[in-house]
């Protein structure tokens, strides 16, 4: 009798409270359903493509994969290096007028070129060309200068060639 005695003095206080009680409890069940499908949703995304592999498989997979990527930009590393001290001996600079050597006879088909290297190294050529013949010169050119003695329009292409911008190598 005692609890039928307090069950009408305190049941509505008592439901009141056992309804809220499930109503916090119901509202902490959605939130971590919530909560969970978003974990699941991220797993599923994480193991996706693993064909039945373990995590720790994928990962180590992934860290050799790192490793070798590591290892092959080393070596392009390296060969870029090398590229760029070979290119240092290439033609980079080049300097070229086209001349009439006779005056009042012919045309400007007369030419010298310079090729040079970064280090102003390499070759002029001349072509003299007359009405009835043709003639090239190659003279090497090493520092900007030739050990050659030089005409104005070659040292003129070889100074056009100096004073051209080379290519960088930087990157």
């Amino acid at each position: 009798m005692d609890l039928y005695i307090i069950w009408e003095e305190y049941g509505y206080l008592i439901t009141a409270i056992s309804a809220a009680l499930s109503v916090l409890a119901f509202t902490i069940v959605i939130v971590y359903s919530i909560k969970t499908r978003k974990i699941i949703r991220k797993y599923k995304r994480l193991m996706r493509g693993m064909d039945n592999k373990n995590l720790e498989a994928l990962l180590m997979h992934h860290l050799d994969c790192v490793k070798n990527n590591a290892v092959k930009i080393q070596d392009l590393e390296q060969r870029y290096q090398n590229l760029a001290k070979e290119l240092e001996f290439c033609v980079q600079r080049v300097g070229i007028i086209r001349y009439n050597p006779f005056e009042q006879m012919g045309s400007d088909l007369s030419f010298s070129v310079a090729l040079l290297d970064k280090n102003n190294n390499g070759v002029v050529l001349t072509g003299l060309f007359t009405r009835s013949s043709s003639s090239i010169y190659a003279k090497p050119i090493q520092n900007g200068t030739s050990t050659y003695p030089l005409s104005q329009e070659e040292i003129e292409a070889i100074n056009r060639a100096i004073n051209q911008n080379s290519p960088s190598t930087k990157i």
